[in-house]
């Protein structure tokens, strides 16, 4: 399951890969986002709530200061030894 910054519910694979195929080439042509891990609270060995600070940025890296950053949250789950997303939401932080 996945939740956009605007709000928009996704579920399963095939929706999730189709919105991401429609959407980012065009929201990525002039800039990316760096993604820094801020806090990871383990509800169990295998399952992880993960909170994220997103970052928009240039090509060349530079910061761009008039795109608001995101704040993306995870719950990870590590299956067959491999940590996967199992649910996501990502929210525009808005001052």
């Amino acid at each position: 399951m996945w939740t956009t910054g605007h709000g928009k519910r996704l579920s399963g694979f095939e929706e999730i890969e189709a919105f991401t195929r429609k959407v980012l080439p065009g929201a990525m042509a002039e800039s990316t986002a760096v993604y820094d891990v801020e806090r990871v609270l383990f509800l169990r060995p295998d399952v992880a709530a993960v909170n994220v600070r997103q970052q928009p940025v240039g090509h060349d890296g530079a910061r761009i200061a008039d795109r608001p950053e995101g704040r993306p949250f995870y719950v990870l789950v590590k299956e067959d030894g491999a940590w996967r997303v199992g649910a996501a939401q990502n929210t525009v932080v808005v001052d």
